[in-house]
């Protein structure tokens, strides 16, 4: 090859490479995000496993919000077996965390911290509840509202159905919108 046609090649080559950079760089904002948080998504399914203590998870996994209001989920998970029927169900060191999806059928502890200090002094209700086939909320246990100074809200039920779930924390009345948080938990795929 003749040299100044070698050397027309490579800077034809490193013109539409330049090229490509630049429209890749520059269109980021337009196709980044989304294949951004689908490439998010798809390593914390592979990653969504249960935690082997309390520090494996940051606290943003879990971490539930509303406008004016936040909790930090902790999902204690114990599935159901012949190991388990009939036993105490009490030990905490037998359940597995996680955050709102448990991968099948079992007894759930749900662990709420509040983030907010100001909101301890306040009223609160707990509430769980369960997708029926028709889409309509069938309660399956609920609190009563109460204060809690220590910051720490628990409950305890049995998902005995793969499907949707929600619980949901309502602060003071919990009349609008802004004083509830709605948290979804998914049983099983």
């Amino acid at each position: 090859m003749i040299p100044s046609r070698r050397l027309n090649l490579i800077l034809f080559v490193f013109i539409c490479l330049l090229i490509g950079v630049n429209g890749t760089v520059f269109s980021f904002k337009f196709w980044g995000p989304p294949v951004v948080q689908a490439w998010d998504d798809y390593w914390k399914e592979k990653l969504n496993k249960p935690a082997e203590k309390a520090g494996d998870r940051t606290i943003s996994d879990c971490l539930k919000v509303s406008d004016f209001y936040s909790v930090h989920l902790t999902t204690y998970f114990l599935a159901d077996s012949s190991e388990n029927a009939g036993g105490p169900t009490d030990d905490l060191k037998k359940y597995a965390e996680y955050c709102d999806h448990v991968p099948e059928t079992g007894r759930v502890i749900f662990a709420l911290t509040l983030m907010e200090k100001e909101v301890r002094k306040d009223t609160l209700s707990l509430s769980f509840y369960q997708y029926d086939s028709a889409g309509e909320l069938k309660l399956i246990n609920s609190l009563p509202p109460k204060q809690y100074p220590s910051g720490m809200v628990s409950m305890d039920g049995v998902v005995d159905h793969r499907g949707k779930y929600l619980l949901t924390l309502a602060f003071g009345e919990g009349k609008t919108k802004e004083d509830l948080i709605e948290m979804p938990i998914q049983v099983g795929k």
